[in-house]
């Protein structure tokens, strides 16, 4: 007996489009990286791009946990950008 899950497929294309998009959001980030303040500053920005690309989709626990790690990762990235020019 089959079944078929229909959305998933457009849900997980949304999503891989929301990480492109974001993806190119922190690339084109402006921030200096050996002031602390403004690397919290574009890791709040880029963590509310993330909420808004997310909103219409908010509603499924698969997305927020999603988000969360896309917060995550890209503070990591972030820290670590700002780690290797202090090491320049």
């Amino acid at each position: 007996m089959g079944f078929k899950l229909t959305g998933l497929s457009e849900v997980t294309r949304n999503m891989e489009a929301l990480k492109r998009a974001l993806d190119g959001a922190v690339a084109r980030l402006s921030f200096d990286p050996l002031k602390r303040e403004e690397v919290e500053r574009a890791i709040r920005e880029i963590e509310m791009k993330v909420d808004l690309k997310i909103a219409p989709y908010v509603s499924s626990p698969g997305v927020r946990e999603i988000a969360a790690g896309l917060k995550e990762e890209y503070r990591k990235a972030l820290f670590q950008k700002a780690e290797e020019a202090r090491r320049k």
